[in-house]
């Protein structure tokens, strides 16, 4: 009786012991089927010690691989098999009676009797679920972590308090061009170029590694790779961690971007033309010192005017309006371009090319203005003098016709009367009657060389006849002697409002070119006709002048308007075309040319258009 009581001590006491272990406890006979359970690990497979007692250890304790899903070995039968304590392999999920999962860990142990015979086994185990998240959320981490470093475009270098590599990521490597493994390698042995004197590497790596103090900077890395780094390092618990990145081909771009604005800001400082820089809204935000000199004035009394309120128009009147009216057109998006006299402070007048040209972005807005002013005060005078010489020259040539054409009616006015005074009386009035005619026809070249000259203060109305009349008659005789047939077709009498002078001498300038293309005769054809400029469609009068002369080469065509260019060597000056186009520009017409050498076609065109309505300036 007092062994049964000692026994029933015993095993109250071992329940007790059992049930107050905060594992989950399994005992299971020799053959696994399930003897005892102690409240955790029933409440851990949620069966009840009733229900489970006499069950297979793999229907009460069903286990898994984490990864696979698969059935994991029953650690009973591995503790038969090694008779020996035994351990579930990392990973382990235990699925409860209700299916639920739960991670654990545990251990199985042999029971032995005292004569060592195998009785049952033991299994111990745990709930680790908060454990195998946590392990799951920083393994996601580092995972991710890891996926960043090898994404950046920054090469990373982990460094430990004896300058260890512990950690590079694969841009690194790239960036550095190493050769070989940099982890577990000694920082200032693998890189040896970084330490001289005044080095930024070492000044910044062993603050941060000693002090703790981030560091930022940009150097010159002097190995064989000759790379500029932008640099950061970061201190850490372990030792530091450094960011960098190759910036070579950034600091040559800078530099060779400071290169050219340099030179851009020299060329416009220096520029002898007037530049400056306008918002869209015409505030004045920038200009060269060439423009202020203009009025005396210095930058901090312009920049932020509105342009039209600067200086360089304040003494002109209209120019305000001008300069309001050529912000608004560029704002639109169009170059505006005028010949403007603009009065200096001291009153002095200067004639100047300005223009003003939208600068867009690359969605195509307009965010700047420039204004451009050239000084072509000289060249305008130049220009003048050139034209007076050129119109001089055709006065010459003019007299020298008119001289030859003259000459030969006069010498048949002194024969006729040579003969007159010796002939009988009716002979006599017959000589003195063609003497007359000639003298007549003297005195028609005479009136129509002072129209040609006769020169108004406004333009006048006049007909394609009443133009080439003029021209045609000064011609007469050298037509007659060079063998050249005139085809006239005059297809409008509708008037046109010009300088007749002006219009004339083109005419002059055309056909007396015509005449010299045709040495040894041909045809020249003289024509009228109502027209449109093919660009601004306004109506006018078209005259043509055509020969089948020898034609012009195409090369020479594309300068024949140039100022001093001539074919003619020293028997021309350059300036006839050139004059004529000026003129035909300020009628605000057209002179347009055609010419080739194809032999049977060979010959040149001129077509002079002439708007009808007073346009001319």
């Amino acid at each position: 009786m007092l062994a049964t009581r000692d026994l029933r001590n015993s095993e109250a006491r071992a329940t007790r012991v059992l049930e107050s272990i905060g594992d989950a406890v399994l005992v299971t006979d020799v053959n696994a089927r399930v003897l005892s359970m102690n409240p955790v690990a029933e409440r851990l497979t949620g069966w009840s010690l009733t229900d489970a007692r006499g069950l297979g250890l793999d229907e009460v304790f069903r286990i898994l691989d984490e990864t696979t899903r698969q059935p994991i070995e029953s650690p009973a039968e591995k503790v038969r098999r090694l008779r020996t304590v035994v351990g579930l392999a990392n990973h382990t999920i235990l699925v409860r009676r209700d299916g639920a999962e739960i991670s654990i860990d545990d251990s199985g142990a042999p029971v032995f009797d005292e004569n060592g015979k195998l009785t049952g086994v033991v299994l111990v185990f745990r709930d680790i679920n908060e454990r195998r998240s946590a392990e799951r959320e920083r393994s996601a981490i580092a995972n991710q972590l890891s996926l960043v470093m090898d994404a950046i475009t920054d090469g990373v270098l982990c460094l430990d308090r004896s300058w260890k590599v512990i950690y590079r990521n694969p841009r690194a490597l790239e960036i550095l061009q190493t050769t070989g493994e940099l982890t577990g390698r000694q920082f200032w042995e693998a890189f040896p170029e970084a330490r001289f004197e005044g080095s930024p590497y070492v000044e910044h790596y062993y603050r941060a590694m000693d002090k703790g103090i981030p560091g930022r900077f940009e150097a010159f890395y002097p190995g064989p790779r000759q790379a500029w780094f932008s640099v950061v390092v970061q201190p850490a618990d372990y030792g530091i961690v450094v960011f960098f990145r190759d910036v070579t081909h950034q600091r040559r771009e800078a530099e060779a971007l400071r290169d050219r604005e340099a030179r851009l800001n020299a060329i416009y400082s220096t520029s002898l033309d007037y530049i400056g820089l306008l918002s869209p809204d015409g505030t004045l935000i920038d200009c060269n010192s060439a423009s202020l000199d203009f009025a005396g004035s210095t930058r901090a009394d312009v920049v932020g005017k509105h342009f039209a309120s600067t200086p360089w128009f304040a003494a002109t009147p209209g120019a305000p309006e001008l300069v309001h009216r050529a912000i608004a057109r560029a704002n639109s998006g169009e170059m505006f371009r005028s010949e403007l006299p603009l009065i200096r402070p001291n009153g002095e007048t200067l004639l100047f090319d300005f223009s003003l040209t939208p600068v867009r972005d690359a969605n195509g807005a307009v965010v700047f203005l420039v204004p451009e002013g050239r000084d072509i005060t000289e060249v305008k005078r130049t220009e003048a003098a050139l034209l007076q010489s050129e119109k001089l020259a055709a006065v010459g040539r003019l007299a020298s016709s008119i001289a030859h054409e003259i000459n030969n009616p006069l010498e048949s006015v002194m024969n006729l009367i040579y003969l007159a005074r010796h002939a009988p009386p009716a002979d006599a009035e017959r000589y003195l009657e063609i003497a007359d005619q000639e003298i007549r026809r003297v005195s028609i070249i005479a009136n129509q060389t002072l129209r040609f000259h006769k020169q108004a203060s406004k333009p006048q109305a006049a007909t394609s006849a009443d133009l080439f009349s003029t021209v045609m008659s000064i011609y007469e005789g050298r037509l007659r002697n060079a063998r050249v047939r005139v085809e006239k077709r005059f297809r409008t009498d509708e008037p046109v409002i010009c300088f007749q002078g002006d219009v004339r001498q083109v005419l002059n300038n055309l056909v007396g070119n015509a005449l010299e293309a045709m040495p040894f005769g041909g045809r020249l054809l003289i024509r009228s006709r109502k027209g449109r400029d093919w660009k601004t469609s306004r109506p006018g009068l078209v005259l043509t002048i055509a020969d089948n002369g020898a034609g012009i080469p195409a090369a020479v065509q594309k300068r024949i308007f140039d100022a001093f260019f001539t074919t003619k060597g020293t028997a021309g000056n350059g300036l006839g075309l050139w004059v004529c186009q000026e003129i035909v520009d300020r009628h605000h017409g057209r002179l347009r040319v055609r010419s080739t050498q194809r032999p049977g076609r060979n010959g040149t065109t001129f077509t002079f258009f002439l708007p009808f309505d007073p346009a001319c300036d």
